[in-house]
């Protein structure tokens, strides 16, 4: 099987060493390159051999990770992105899936959970937890309707509405939504729960990540 190129982005070196010794050893990737910072990263685009995936740790002196992200996003840099963080605030998380990111790993996670989001970013192009629940869950469903189908018969003009607000760039909290859809608080709860329970989703970072994914925010 011909391996996969990554690149390799921290600024501890014992981690990228770690890091690039647990990924080589878990499936068919090479470590093809390494940098200690997104600057460093950045001012290597173009790259001289493009990779399949970049790994990058989201704090980071020089440049972080989300800035450095956003620079690739905005020269055309089309490879995938993962990040490597700490923390999983999700209003941080979504502005980096804003920006194109393809998934992100806490650093603890362990071996297997690093190998499953490997292999869920080449098969699919995103990694999440909740999405491949979902994933599974609709494989053995006919193929005669496209995903996005699927999807769209099981939300409400409203669930819609909400799913639509709730990606708007201008990040809505789910009271401001409640607002703007003139009912209250509570109704907005239910719309979010109903769509949790369908689609197996635990978070406003999932319910982001699903619209991405299935590319519906202009079908809503």
């Amino acid at each position: 099987m011909e391996k996969k190129h990554i690149i390799l982005v921290d600024d501890h070196v014992v981690v990228r060493d770690g890091l690039k010794a647990l990924i080589e050893k878990i499936g068919p990737y090479q470590i093809k390159e390494q940098f200690d910072n997104g600057a460093n990263l950045v001012n290597s685009w173009p790259f001289n051999t493009k990779p399949d995936l970049i790994i990058m740790d989201l704090t980071m002196p020089i440049m972080d990770g989300d800035e450095a992200l956003g620079k690739l996003n905005d020269a055309g840099c089309e490879v995938p992105v993962l990040i490597l963080t700490l923390n999983s605030d999700d209003e941080r998380m979504l502005k980096l899936f804003r920006l194109g990111a393809r998934g992100y790993l806490l650093k603890n996670c362990t071996a297997n959970t690093m190998k499953e989001a490997l292999d869920e970013i080449f098969r699919c192009g995103y990694y999440h937890n909740e999405f491949l629940t979902y994933s599974l869950r609709n494989e053995s469903k006919p193929k005669k309707q496209s995903e996005q189908e699927i999807v769209l018969d099981q939300l409400s003009l409203r669930e819609r509405e909400f799913l639509k607000l709730v990606c708007h760039e201008d990040e809505y909290t789910y009271e401001q939504i409640a607002g703007i859809m003139n009912v209250q608080h509570r109704t907005v709860d239910g719309y979010r729960e109903s769509i949790f329970e369908k689609f197996s989703i635990k978070s406003k970072t999932g319910l982001v990540l699903f619209i991405l994914k299935h590319q519906l925010f202009n079908l809503l």
